[in-house]
């Protein structure tokens, strides 16, 4: 279809302006300018035909700018990763958060995965007293309140899709504290220019004046890049505030790719089915609340206008139930009711909440719908969602280790603990899925039975039968830690 004649004028002028806004270019291709028939062969018929849908502005095309700007570059933007663009960004977060507060379906999938992720909470054990005696100090500190702050870390990484921990460190004990930074303040991340994958700093924002003067912990004036916003903070705070990449501040992201700054969050693709859902309920609810409405038909036969306007004043109200009309054959009463047909839209609703679903990565009966499946088809359909958890939990188990790790140094740093001192402890987490213990117990027996035979007949090693065993049981250990506390044990004297 060839394209319309102001659309042609349209891309003669923007071809006549283009050198103009991106420079001169090679003299090649200064040469050779395309011409309006190849251009237009290159366009779809239907490339415009129809409105965007909320898919669209985020991920497709229409993100690229309007219309008229599809073939075209954006001349003052950098974002050159597979970021959407900070307005996007930021409209993302905000529609998560609106949907996570009035949506019960969003509100379910994070609150799921918080559960199931985060179970009944942590355990840290360390194998020196004196490190488990500073990690739990830091634990239970009132101002990090921990064994609570990992739920609200676990439920904001999928809500936002990303994490910015700040750290605050006394000087003087190496006390460390830890705060939570919206990401939707965070509007830069610089990184190595060689490795966008190692991030240099963070800039949040201005927040206002008066919340940004201080430093709530030190009660000292925040550092500012210069000696002019040194001499007024206030000027410091109107431009934001940069904190340095690993020292002060660290970033947490999930559902990225690796040319990517800024994680996604577990609700932004599931946003537009979100909303049709919600709206197709909506329609349902005030169907219903209408589908036992009816009105009177009152039909006059051979009455003139006068004879209407007359019955019309005298039925201004309708009559009221178990009351009694009387008239004659000239006048016809009727109720009519509207057809819903309810039945016939059970269907869609449930194709859409499928969608959900299958983006959520959750099965059909976790979202209140248990009628389409049995016992058996529950197990089943359960495991891809139990290992989206399992992965989940390394996320957290990384979060958590980076912490931790931070408070180990400073403590160190400030002499809480001595250089030589073993630093290593296991965070665990609580077991995901919920095995029968008996089944469990007789099948390692049979394991067990099977294994030794084995070592018997020279067919496997010790530590293969215990990776064996450990793997069986869902256990992650460390074989040859493992095997050196043995030895460790076998060497001490029996009391």
């Amino acid at each position: 279809m060839p394209l319309s004649f102001p659309f042609l004028s349209w891309l003669s002028h923007r071809h006549r302006l283009a050198p103009a806004l991106v420079g001169p270019r090679p003299e090649a291709a200064a040469s050779e300018a395309p011409s309006l028939d190849h251009i237009s062969e290159q366009v779809s018929p239907t490339a415009f035909a129809a409105g965007p849908v909320q898919e669209d502005w985020y991920w497709g095309r229409w993100a690229m700018g309007g219309e008229e700007d599809y073939f075209w570059r954006r001349l003052s933007d950098n974002w050159y990763q597979k970021d959407p663009l900070p307005t996007t960004y930021l409209e993302l977060h905000n529609q998560c958060y609106e949907a996570y507060n009035a949506n019960p379906l969003a509100f379910a999938i994070i609150e799921i995965t918080t559960s199931f992720v985060m179970g009944k909470g942590v355990t840290i054990a360390a194998r020196d007293p004196r490190v488990q005696s500073v990690l739990l100090d830091f634990w239970y500190d009132p101002e990090n309140h921990m064994e609570t702050r990992v739920y609200s870390l676990c439920t904001e990484l999928a809500l936002y899709g990303e994490q910015f921990i700040r750290f605050f460190v006394n000087p003087y004990d190496g006390r460390v504290t830890i705060r939570q930074i919206d990401p939707s303040l965070i509007d830069q991340i610089e990184t190595d220019p060689e490795d966008i994958e190692k991030p240099l700093r963070f800039h949040r924002r201005p927040i206002g004046p008066a919340l940004c003067l201080f430093d709530e912990f030190s009660q000292t004036p925040f550092p500012s890049p210069s000696a002019e916003t040194a001499a007024d903070p206030s000027a410091a705070s109107l431009d934001g505030q940069w904190f340095k990449a690993g020292e002060e501040v660290i970033q947490f992201a999930i559902n990225k790719v690796s040319s990517a700054k800024r994680g996604k969050s577990d609700l932004a693709t599931l946003l537009p089915w979100l909303r049709r859902y919600k709206d197709w309920l909506t329609d349902r609810v005030r169907i219903n609340k209408y589908k036992g409405a009816f009105l009177w038909d009152v039909r006059l036969q051979g009455a003139d206008r006068k004879t209407i306007e007359r019955k019309k004043m005298e039925y201004s109200y309708p009559p009221e139930p178990g009351s009694v009309i009387i008239h004659n054959e000239a006048e016809t009463w009727s109720a009519i009711k509207p057809e819903i047909n309810a039945g016939e839209a059970a269907e869609d609703g449930r194709a859409i909440k499928l969608m959900i679903a299958v983006g959520a990565q959750l099965p059909e009966h976790y979202l209140a719908d248990g009628s389409y499946g049995n016992r058996a088809t529950a197990a089943e359909m359960g495991l891809p969602t139990l290992l989206k958890f399992q992965r989940r939990q390394y996320v957290m188990r990384a979060m958590l280790r980076s912490i931790l790790d931070r408070v180990l140094q400073e403590a160190c740093r400030a002499g809480r603990l001595s250089p030589e001192v073993d630093r290593h402890y296991d965070i665990i987490f609580p077991e995901i899925e919920v095995t029968n213990h008996a089944t469990l117990a007789s099948a390692v027996q049979m394991l067990v039975s099977a294994l030794s035979a084995a070592k018997g007949q020279g067919w496997i090693s010790d530590e293969t039968a215990m990776r064996l065993i450990f793997q069986f049981a869902g256990e992650e250990i460390d074989v040859h830690e493992e095997r050196k506390r043995i030895s460790q044990q076998s060497d001490q004297p029996k009391p």
